[in-house]
């Protein structure tokens, strides 16, 4: 059974098995932010601008100084 802290079980591979997984993963992140890449950040930029409505104090500056 996987550790909560280390979900994901990796079995050992060939070099060149890691290598092509690994070559498979980056063109899936690649292709799956230029298909979705808009909507997540209209979706994170949704988030951001709903906390800081709730924030009455932000933290952090905004994006656009005053001045």
């Amino acid at each position: 059974m996987a550790d909560p802290l280390e979900p994901f079980l990796f079995p050992e591979l060939p070099d060149e098995a890691a290598a092509a997984l690994d070559q498979f993963l980056e063109d899936f992140y690649h292709q799956f932010q230029q298909r979705y890449g808009v909507q997540l950040y209209r979706w994170y930029r949704s988030l951001d601008e709903r906390a800081a409505r709730r924030d009455r104090f932000p933290t952090r500056p905004p994006t656009d100084p005053p001045f």
